[in-house]
Parts: structure tokens; C-alpha cells; sequence
């Protein structure tokens, strides 16, 4: 088992890495870099995975 902070995964994290998920990282680091505009233009799926990778990022910077 593997944990860090509320995650938790009972199999290796790097086999939970999908291609989509991949894509979704660098779509929101290109969205943060671009000033992270309107969550509404974007697809609803899109949108979820950026409210949560928002989320985590924010709690990972404040020691969460």
C-alpha cells in the first residue's frame, strides 16, 4: 500500500498513470500557465479533473 496525505493506493501508483490522466496534467499546467481562465468554457470532465488537481495542489503547497 501506498499513502500520501488523504490518497491512498493499494497497488503501485505508476500503474493508476493513464494516458488521459497524463494529458490531463499538462492540460492543467498549460491552463494555470495561461492564467487559468473560465472553468465554464470547458468540457464538464475537463472542468472535474481541474477542481480536483487545483485542490490537491493547494493543499500540497500549504503542507497538506
Amino acid at each position: 500500500m501506498w499513502a500520501r496525505g488523504r490518497v491512498w493506493v493499494e497497488e503501485c501508483p505508476t500503474s493508476a498513470v493513464t494516458p488521459k490522466s497524463v494529458e490531463w496534467l499538462e492540460k492543467f499546467w498549460a491552463w494555470k500557465l495561461a492564467g487559468a481562465g473560465e472553468l465554464m468554457a470547458l468540457n464538464a470532465r475537463d472542468a472535474d479533473a481541474f477542481l480536483i488537481l487545483e485542490q490537491e495542489w493547494r493543499e500540497s503547497r500549504n503542507g497538506g
